[in-house]
């Protein structure tokens, strides 16, 4: 199994790289400016020695002497052959520096112009100059050359060790100081986990570094969201069941009641009968409502332009003929709105029929449609019981119903105005609840601009 690497050992391996890689190319920097300073600086030496031996020759014979005590470079590091011109006065003579004679006998290769590797001895500087009174030839030992460049990387070295040790000292504090954060997330995290109890707590939030505190942020955010949808889950099925169980024991409470006294009492089978068929009617919107509530949070509707006037030239008045009350309806033709059309009757015509239920018959129900500057407005608006204001924010939640002991009287599920809320989420639309003036409620369901 592969094992996980964590961010401080990423952030540590990767420093250790980096220096590497930086010793490196540093080390062969300097090894090439060195050398070429070093090599600059040799043949610079061997010219000078050159020029040096040549100012020593002010007589018939050139004065070694003179210039092995005068000379940075002694006869150890040095060879110094001298071939005398012959003239009027003198012969021809060659003048050698000490040793210089059994180093000749050593076989030489040349490696350029300056440069030769003598076998068994190194590798020398060579400069030869020609002149009227002689020809002057310099060897010098390029070793001591070689031992200046080694002491200078090996103290490049040592500075660039030192250096990464100390780097990877203090990256590897700073990547601690980053990762613990992370880290405490991760354990905070764990511990909820295995805790379900402490599962809802929300998570520490770190101060620095910038990134872990948003993403503490988010978490929360995401972790109250989902605690929140659970809870609204929970609630709904728990609202679901004690709705179910209503009508199943009204049910039950008659079946009973007919096996005890159904043979002597031949007259309870119609009222029993009728009470049978309102519940099971009731079971049967509610199982509908439930199974309309889970089809659309998985529905996703094609949205299409809508022109609302024609959407409900015909349905309206065949609804409104249905209702006690009147149904005043006033929408510009103009008005266009990009939605499903099925969903927004389905909107509109549950609204219609939840003010009817809290209306006083006789009363007007107004259905109006206008075009905003912020897009286009539906509203369903009635003069019933109305809404209180610390009431308005959950009547769009599942099962909810105002005044509940009121509400037991006016038939209902409780899930209409849910699946509305939910309608209106699907056409990117919002919906709004207001109080009517001077009494009553108003529902503004918005749509965006075209």
């Amino acid at each position: 199994m592969t094992k996980k690497l964590t961010q401080r050992y990423l952030i540590i391996e990767t420093t250790i790289r980096t220096f590497l890689i930086a010793t490196v190319i540093s080390l062969v920097l300097t090894s090439l400016v060195v050398s070429v300073g070093l090599f600059s600086s040799g043949k610079s030496a061997t010219v000078k020695m050159v020029d040096s031996l040549q100012d020593t020759f002010v007589h018939v014979t050139p004065n070694t002497d003179a210039w092995v005590a005068t000379a940075k470079q002694g006869p150890s590091t040095s060879y110094v052959q001298i071939d005398v011109a012959k003239t009027a006065t003198t012969r021809a003579s060659v003048f050698e520096s000490t040793g210089t004679t059994s180093f000749l006998q050593k076989s030489q290769q040349s490696l350029g112009k300056i440069v030769r590797y003598v076998h068994g001895d190194g590798l020398y500087f060579y400069e030869t100059r020609h002149t009227q009174k002689a020809t002057y030839h310099v060897w010098l030992k390029i070793d001591y050359l070689l031992n200046e460049l080694a002491i200078i990387l090996i103290t490049v070295l040592a500075a660039l060790l030192f250096s990464a040790l100390l780097g990877v000292v203090l990256i590897g504090r700073t990547s601690r100081r980053i990762s613990q954060p992370l880290v405490a997330l991760t354990d905070a995290v764990t511990s909820r986990t295995a805790n379900l109890k402490t599962a809802n707590d929300a998570l520490p939030v770190p101060k620095s570094p910038a990134e872990v505190e948003a993403l503490a942020q988010r978490f929360n955010q995401l972790l109250r969201a989902l605690n929140d949808e659970l809870l609204q889950e929970q609630r709904f099925v728990s609202d679901a069941s004690h709705e179910l169980r209503t009508p199943l024991s009204v049910i039950r409470g008659y079946v009973m009641l007919l096996k005890r006294r159904g043979k002597d009492h031949p007259e309870l089978f119609d009222e029993a009968v009728n009470f049978l068929d309102s519940e099971t009617q009731r079971l049967t919107h509610l199982v509908e409502s439930l199974l309309t509530i889970t089809r659309n949070e998985k529905l996703n509707l094609a949205l299409t332009p809508v022109n609302v006037a024609e959407l409900f030239s015909d349905v309206l008045p065949q609804y409104g003929a249905t209702l006690t009350q009147t149904l005043d309806v006033a929408i510009d033709p103009a008005v266009t709105v990009r939605a499903d059309a099925d969903s927004l009757k389905q909107i509109v015509l549950a609204l219609i029929e939840n003010a009817s239920k809290y209306s006083p018959a006789e009363s007007t129900i107004s259905v109006s449609a206008k075009q905003e500057p912020i897009g286009s407005t539906l509203q369903v608006r009635d003069t019933g019981v109305g809404i209180p204001d610390d009431e308005k924010a959950k009547i769009f939640d599942r099962f909810y119903r105002v005044d509940e002991a009121r509400s037991s009287e006016i038939p209902g599920t409780g899930l209409g105005l849910a699946i509305v809320s939910q309608l209106a989420a699907l056409n990117h639309a919002t919906i709004a609840v207001t109080d009517n003036q001077p009494q009553g409620t108003v529902f503004t369901l918005t749509f965006p601009a075209l």
